[in-house]
């Protein structure tokens, strides 16, 4: 694929919402996602499975995140240096913490150019808790691994979304 293939599409935020998490030792997390920048591209092959009058869109997305944490008063520090990636984390700084419950409620997106539906969830794997790393705030500093999933549906017309 080549960026001449990609047609920026317009969208129009249909919902946004924030998820929530509860973490174990009365910690909070809360995250969002939100789509930034849609392309199509236009010159992607069809899939094999491609049944005849049926039409098909190739999606290159771009999303942005951000998670707070929020913990209580004995779980807090003096803020210190932000650590941006946990690869650069030593293995016995690093401390999971079990998510307890979740609410991870769909982003919905309306693409102008056919009024077809995007839905978009952020999905939380794993929270690791940084020993003795605090974020301006005095939060402890918290590494989210997580990801983006999307959902298409189609409707009746066959062009749309639904």
């Amino acid at each position: 694929m080549s960026t001449t293939d990609l047609d920026n599409l317009d969208f129009k935020i249909i919902k946004e919402d924030w998820n929530e998490y509860n973490l174990k030792g009365d910690i909070k997390l809360r995250g969002r996602a939100f789509l930034t920048r849609l392309a199509e591209n236009k010159n992607a092959p069809p899939p094999p499975d491609l049944k005849p009058g049926e039409t098909t869109m190739q999606f290159t997305f771009s999303v942005e995140k951000k998670f707070q944490i929020f913990a209580p008063q004995l779980l807090k520090g003096a803020p210190t240096k932000p650590i941006h990636r946990l690869d650069q984390i030593p293995d016995e700084k690093k401390e999971e913490i079990e998510v307890l419950t979740y609410s991870e409620p769909w982003n919905v997106y309306e693409v102008l150019k056919n009024g077809g539906i995007i839905k978009m969830k952020l999905v939380v794997d794993k929270v690791y808790k940084i020993k003795d790393t605090f974020d301006n705030f005095g939060e402890p500093y918290c590494v989210v691994i997580n990801n983006p999933i999307f959902n298409f549906e189609f409707s009746k017309d066959k062009n749309k979304f639904a």
